[in-house]
Order: C-alpha cells, then structure tokens, then sequence
C-alpha cells in the first residue's frame, strides 16, 4: 500500500445523499396512513365480528321479561334472596317488590352464565310444560295489579287480542280464565300467573307437601322430561340426589320421597299437578 495515499476515514464510505433522502417525510405520512388504516378496518372487522357472534348466540340473548318466568320456579334466584345484588339481575326490583323495573323488561338480563345456564337448561326441558289450573278472575286481576310489566301498556309484544282481552276484564263474567283462547291469554301469561300465585299464595302449602313415590311415577308419566337423567348433572338446580331412590326401583310407593331428592322446582310442579287433578 502506498503511505502517501490518504487514509479513509469513516465517513468516505456513507453515501450522505443516500441517507438523507432514503425515508423522505412524505414516505413516513404514507406509512403511518397505511398503519392507521389497516388498524382501523381490523377493528370494524372485529366490533363486525363480536356483533355477529352475539346475535348467534341466543345464549346471552334472554330478556329480563323471559327470566322472570324462572325465577318463579326457582325463587332462591331472585334478586331478593341472594346476598350480593350489586351487577346481579338490576331490571329486577327486590326492595318493595318481586318484579320486574317497567323500563327494563324487555332488555337482555344482567346475570352470571351460570344462572343463564340454569334458565336455558329449565327452559329447553320443562320451560313449556305448563299444568293447567284454573284462573279465577279475582286472582287475575290481583296479579295484573302486582305484576305490572304483564299489563298490555308495559308490554309492546303483547299481542292485541290479550290487550282487547285485559280491557273486558271489568265487564267479564267469566270466573275460570283458564277457558280463554291461547291468541288472547298467551302461555306465558298463565305461566307468570301461577308462578305469581305459587309464590305468593301457596308458599306454606308448597312447603309442607310431601309427594309419594306413586305420586311422583304418576306425574313423570304425563311429564317424562322431568326425569332423573335430564336433571342428574345439574346439581345447582336439582341436587347431587334428584329422584335418585325413584331411579333405583326400591321402594314402596306409598312411601314419601325424602325431601333432598325433590327440589323446589319439581315440587312446586308436583304440587300444582296435585291442585290440577282435583
């Protein structure tokens, strides 16, 4: 190597044109416009997606309206008896009433998944399984009264031979409203009608009711999904022992169930099906 030749320092070998020109300020703008943009359409595409999922799901899709239904067959869920109310069934009153807030009751219902998983389960097997008693007129008025959200005013899908229905209640002369056509007293309706009626005017009769097990076999013939093997994993609702001696076949059946093997919701079944056949 030739000494006289100068050294090369460092900077000979930046190409300082180069560097300064390589990311000129309008390529960052169209980067971070880019950036943006993708950014904000995979957030619409996953607000489109959540939105479309949950329409999907008719698991979260219960209205405070439809669990009032359960919750009078099974009232240890009521907004009343449970010890933390903070974010637990608020359409619910619980103070002066066992209702539903008027504003709210055709709102999605603010509860745990495991009581949504109770409604579901109860509603697919026995939701339907309606007994028919008879509804006396005075009754009727009183639930009316009470239970508010079931007037045609504070229910905008009631259908309108129930709200022509509920105005002739004055001028009726019918005393047994079980005989009324379904277009113009809907099954939910009788279904929150006895409920109200278990819950407010049999409660002590409910209580000291002790089923056989030939009543029981009688009334598992006429409603089969009542069955040990529909209720025998949801021990929440049923108990760890739902109809576990029935299952069995020892028995005499004059013989009274024992009470862990009934819950509430079955007896309160069994008793109405008892109020029915007599």
């Amino acid at each position: 190597m030739n000494d006289d030749k100068k050294k090369l320092s460092e900077k000979d070998f930046i190409n300082e044109s180069y560097s300064k020109d390589r990311f000129p300020i309008w390529l960052w703008i169209s980067l971070v416009a880019i950036v943006a943009c993708l950014l904000w359409g995979y957030s619409s595409w996953i607000q489109g997606f959540l939105v479309k999922e949950a329409g999907s799901k008719p698991f979260l899709d219960v209205t405070n309206r439809e669990m009032s239904i359960f919750l009078w067959n099974a009232p240890t869920y009521m907004r009343s008896h449970v010890k933390s109310k903070t974010g637990y069934l608020t359409g619910f009153k619980y103070q002066d009433k066992d209702t539903l807030e008027l504003a709210t009751t055709e709102d999605i219902v603010v509860a745990p998944p495991e009581l949504l998983f109770l409604y579901h389960t109860w509603h697919r097997l026995v939701g339907s399984d309606t007994i028919a008693r008879p509804i006396p007129l005075v009754e009727f008025r009183e639930f009316l009264n009470y239970a508010e959200e079931w007037q045609p005013s504070h229910w905008k899908q009631a259908p309108p031979k129930y709200a022509e229905f509920v105005e002739s209640l004055s001028t009726t002369t019918l005393k047994d409203l079980q005989m009324v056509p379904e277009a113009s007293l809907p099954q939910i309706v009788r279904q929150a009608f006895l409920g109200w009626k278990n819950y407010f005017k049999e409660g002590p009769a409910i209580n000291t009711f002790k089923p056989t097990y030939a009543q029981v076999q009688a009334f598992l013939e006429g409603h089969p999904f009542y069955a040990r093997n529909y209720w025998r994993n949801i021990q929440d609702l049923a108990g760890p022992h739902y109809l576990e001696t029935l299952t069995l076949g020892k028995f005499n059946p004059t013989d009274i169930v024992p009470e862990d093997q009934v819950p509430p919701f079955l007896k309160v079944a069994l008793f109405n099906a008892k109020q029915s056949s007599q």
